[in-house]
Formats: structure tokens, sequence, C-alpha cells
């Protein structure tokens, strides 16, 4: 069991934090996260403490989670690179988000909070605040993108059975979804859940936002998931060569691939974010100050994005749908350290099908992404160690490969 998380914000010097969080107001978030959450965001500290609760509850959800070998996909491909691959899909909620979720969720009860309030695109952030709260005595609301809330209802069944109330967003239960409905934004985003959340957050006394992406602290205590590949090959003398997943707004990549080049540095050869062509954030967005929510409200951050006002369109992998990338991948990427490469959905989902005949792995939309890479670096290397990662399942996505299939 990883007993530390590594701060994320301890991979980058002082002038660098101070360029990239011209704009940070601390305070504004102490409205919407526990205390102790955001003494996380802005420490500087290299390794902060696992609570022993928290732990407890990683091994009750199935940390640690597997690092399998794909021997039957190496050859249906031809290849001679070694796969590995990173199952969060394991975890007993489907995906890699209640990793950072339960920490959120434990520290709002230690504070008494009484209620957690968040928003969710596929539904993944859905489920597992919905499950964090309940294991830490709280309450559970989530907004969820319109258009994932109408086609991914097993996901809509899974928050409601761990106790939480399902909205789509935008709903009329807002002032800020009001407003976008009277625009006939209907679809939403998860820039419009966050501004529901928020919004009703600052009203509502005692409850808290569990952030699912972006945020430095969801990053660092999504270490565990780089923590464990780490462990998990230095225990078999395997050294990574290429390193692969995807980015929405970044939380599971961070996570994952930051600690592996932090750990193995310039001995890795190369590390590939991935992301839809349809919302090219890191491959054709602007590196610049953008506003995290989809109102221009809050602190700006120095960042890769398409626009606070960007509209993204419907799509199967609904957790990709952001206009933004996480501040610190975002600089990983800026510097060429991290390289973004982004693929069509058909091509995507294809690969998905492909691990899944091969290997008895259904993985989530936006996995396929991260499979799709995959096959494209064995096209063009021999004998490499790759090492990926596999968000979420996707045995409740079927309405999204049913359509594709």
């Amino acid at each position: 069991m990883i007993n530390q998380w590594l701060n994320v914000r301890s991979l980058l010097t002082e002038e660098q934090l101070q360029k990239i969080y011209k704009y940070e107001e601390v305070e504004e978030y102490r409205k919407y996260h526990p205390a102790q959450v955001i003494e996380h965001a802005i420490s500087k500290e290299r390794w902060i403490g696992i609570p022993e609760p928290v732990k407890q509850s990683y091994r009750m959800v199935g940390r640690q989670t597997p690092l399998q070998r794909a021997y039957r996909l190496e050859k249906a491909w031809g290849t001679t690179n070694r796969i590995y691959i990173k199952r969060e899909d394991t975890l007993s909620n489907g995906s890699f988000k209640i990793t950072s979720a339960l920490p959120q969720a434990y520290y709002g009860s230690v504070e008494g909070k009484t209620a957690v309030i968040t928003e969710t695109g596929a539904g993944q952030t859905g489920v597992a605040a919905a499950l964090a709260a309940k294991l830490t005595g709280l309450n559970c609301k989530v907004y969820m993108v319109r258009s994932s809330y109408e086609l991914k209802k097993l996901r809509v069944l899974m928050m409601k059975m761990y106790g939480a109330d399902v909205i789509a967003s935008p709903s009329d239960q807002t002032e800020a979804g009001r407003a976008f409905l009277a625009r006939g934004e209907r679809n939403g985003s998860i820039a419009f859940a966050t501004s529901e959340v928020l919004e009703e957050i600052a009203q509502a006394n005692g409850s808290i936002n569990i952030a699912g992406s972006l945020f430095d602290f969801v990053l660092t205590y999504n270490t565990v998931i780089g923590l464990e590949v780490i462990e998990q090959l230095t225990s078999h003398n395997i050294e990574p060569d290429i390193v692969i997943g995807c980015v929405g707004g970044g939380s599971s990549f961070g996570g994952f691939a930051l600690p592996l080049v932090d750990y193995y540095g310039e001995r890795l050869e190369r590390v590939i974010c991935t992301e839809s062509t349809a919302i090219p954030t890191l491959t054709k967005g602007e590196y610049g100050y953008d506003y995290a929510d989809g109102e221009g409200g809050g602190s700006k951050l120095l960042m890769y994005s398409l626009g606070y006002d960007f509209r993204p369109p419907a799509m199967h992998a609904s957790g990709l749908r952001y206009h933004a990338a996480a501040p610190i991948v975002s600089h990983f990427v800026n510097q060429g350290i991290i390289e973004a490469q982004a693929f069509d959905e058909t091509e995507a989902m294809a690969s998905a099908i492909e691990l899944a005949r091969n290997e008895g792995i259904i993985a989530s939309p936006e996995s396929s992404y991260t499979i799709n890479a995959i096959k494209k670096m064995c096209r063009q290397y021999e004998n490499r160690n790759i090492v990926a990662l596999l968000t979420g399942n996707g045995q409740l996505d079927f309405e999204s490969y049913g359509g594709f299939l």
C-alpha cells in the first residue's frame, strides 16, 4: 500500500509556480473545498501522508490495482513491444476517480461538512463522489452533463444506487443553468455543470465540492496510480520506454504520468497524452490564462485551453468534454516533456474493441484513445516497454459501443 501522495507542485520551481498561478486566489477556493484540501493545493512539500482512514477506504475499493501485460494483444498486432496496462477499471466504482474523491470527502467529513455537490461528465466522477460521500457519511448531489445523462443511464442508476441525487445539467435549479438553457445550450458541458455546482455551494451551508479534475490537489491524490506503477515495475526489474494516457482535464494522466516522469526522467523515450480531435485542447488550444468554468468566473490559470466559452460537441467519450487541461500537465506539454496526440473517435473505439476481443477488457470510451495510441506506437517501434493507463471500464458504456458496432 502506498503511504504517501507525491505533491505534483513539488515538481516545479517557485518561478514556474508563480507564473502558472499568477491570478490564483486561494481564498476563493476555500468556499468550495475542505481547508485541508486547500492546504494540500498550495503546499510545496514533496510528500503528503495519506491518513489511515483513507488508506482503509482505498483497500476496500480495490487499491492496489493490477499492472497487466497484454500478451494476446501483442500477438494480434504482431509487435515485439511489451504492452503493460494499469487497470483502474478493476476498482469497485469502475474508474480511477475514487482515488481523489475519497480524501476530499474524508477531509470534508472531518471538518463537519454534511453534503457533497459535484459535477460529472461521463459519470465516473459522479459515481466516485456518490460512493465516497456514502462511505464518509455525507449526502451527495451530482450535476451531470445532460448529453451524458441521457446517454449513460446505467451510470445515473449507479449514482442513485450509492444514494446520490442526480440532476441533468444545464438544469432549471440554478441561475447559471437557466441562463444556459435560455441560450439553447441544452447538451451541456463539464464547465456548465461546474458553474451550477459552484453557485449552489455558495448558497448552501455545510457543502463541499469534490473536484474530479484540473486542480493540483486532484492530481496529487491520483499520484497513488503512478507510484503503484513504479513499485510494480521495479519489483520485476522493468523500466518503461513509452508512457501513454488520455487527457480530458488531466487528473488521471497527471496522477499516472507525472510520478513516472519524476522517477525515470530522461530514461523515458516518450510520454504521450491522448485526446479527441473533436476537443483538441492540447493539440490545437492556446497556452495562456483562462477560466476553469464556463461562465468566466473565478481565477484564471495558465493552461492550454480552447476558451472557457468553447461548446464541446456531444460524443461517446464524455469525460474528454472539457475546454482546458490541468495547469501542470499543460506546463509539461508546453516544455516538450510530454507530447499530445489527437485521434478520431471512430478510430479510437475500433482499437478498444480489439482490446476487448483479445484481452477481454472492455475499456471506457475515454481510454479507447489510449489504446489507439499504443497501436500507433507499435507500428513505429520495436522491443519497447509501453506502459499505459486504462482509466475505467466500459461496461456501463454499451450504448456507446452498441452505436459504434
